[in-house]
């Protein structure tokens, strides 16, 4: 589990049992489709400081200035197998509809002596470990470069704080009829989330004594192999865990006119806002404040460039708990399309995360 010390707040992601909504194919614009191709087979060089083990062979340890990557050969990682390596608990379950993604491989590596951890997903079994690990060696380089060779956290403005806590989710979303010339689906695209949360304190609320919680979310779109972004679902909720814990707000809320969508977390402390872009994406809201969840459909018309290339949208909620650890749960569908004969459909399934509190 990622333990993340920011000015702001918690954020989370995905989204329970959420349906994306059928969409008629449209023809137009769609030929000059920008997402980058993304084959596995492409040389990728393995940085030194990475590395990887078989959870079935191998127990690995985290040195300083390492990346760890741990994978069961492409098949999926039970929570027995992951929970000596993070904070707190982690249960993926099926969703609604019954589907779930799996859990195919774990990432961790130090910064400022914390603890930080991926998890990796895909909504397809017997993943082939050429495309785990390519993905992997990808978030490493990435978040290799940010933190300065793991040494340091460049977010500006940091307080520390003992109670604000991060994980970072990867799915790996592939076509649902598309393979490519070895035989293996063709990924149609990631659904990368920066999930932080903060407990800001206690409060009173109703004439009872509660914890308040910030969660906000980084939840970004990226099409691979010339699809496109048709639609992303998303909802964070608290709502199996009523009446112990309630939603007190979220955003956004429904727009589709304006230049970005706005989020104001209030009630129990001082309200905190924040804004993401619109460019030419609308968001549905489907949220209830009395069953306690957030649920979002953002819908991106195709030959855009938020449709071609990567998106970043950030809802988020503020929760309240009166007892014991607090739990949130959370998940996404995403719907990538290509022409009109290929698409991509995947879920996440519920992740449900479980932190220390009263």
């Amino acid at each position: 589990m990622k333990k993340i010390i920011t000015s702001t707040f918690a954020s989370l992601m995905i989204l329970a049992g959420s349906t994306v909504t059928t969409v008629k194919a449209e023809s137009n614009e769609i030929n000059d489709a920008i997402s980058p191709e993304w084959i596995a087979e492409d040389i990728i060089i393995t940085p030194s400081w990475f590395e990887e083990y078989s959870i079935s062979l191998k127990s690995s340890t985290l040195n300083s200035n390492q990346y760890v990557f741990v994978h069961n050969n492409g098949q999926e990682l039970s929570q027995s197998d992951v929970s000596s390596m993070i904070e707190g608990s982690i249960e993926i379950e099926p969703d609604e509809n019954n589907q779930q993604a799996n859990l195919v491989g774990i990432g961790y590596y130090t910064v400022d002596g914390k603890v930080q951890t991926d998890f990796y997903f895909s909504n397809i079994e017997n993943t082939p470990i050429k495309d785990i690990r390519k993905y992997a060696i990808e978030i490493a380089n990435e978040e290799y470069s940010q933190t300065n060779g793991f040494r340091t956290n460049n977010l500006t403005d940091v307080v520390v704080s003992p109670y604000a806590y991060g994980d970072t989710y990867h799915w790996l979303i592939y076509s649902n009829q598309e393979k490519d010339a070895y035989g293996s689906y063709l990924v149609a695209g990631f659904i990368d989330s920066s999930v932080e949360y903060t407990k800001n304190g206690t409060a009173t609320i109703g004439g009872k004594k509660v914890s308040v919680w910030d969660v906000k979310a980084s939840n970004q779109s990226k099409p691979q192999n010339s699809y496109q972004t048709r639609q992303i679902a998303s909802r964070h909720t608290v709502e199996p865990y009523v009446p112990d814990q309630k939603l007190l707000s979220y955003g956004p809320t429904t727009t589709t006119t304006g230049s970005n969508f706005s989020v104001s977390l209030t009630n129990g402390f001082p309200t905190i806002s924040w804004n993401f872009s619109r460019e030419s994406v609308d968001v549905i809201d489907n949220s209830s404040l009395s069953a306690s969840y957030g649920k979002w459909t953002f819908d991106f018309p195709l030959g855009t460039k938020a449709a071609k290339g990567s998106f970043l949208m950030q809802p988020g909620i503020r929760v309240s708990n009166a007892s014991g650890m607090v739990k949130f749960q959370h998940s996404h569908q995403g719907y990538f399309y290509k022409n009109l004969s290929y698409q991509g459909i995947g879920v996440t399934g519920l992740v449900t995360r479980e932190l220390p509190d009263l």
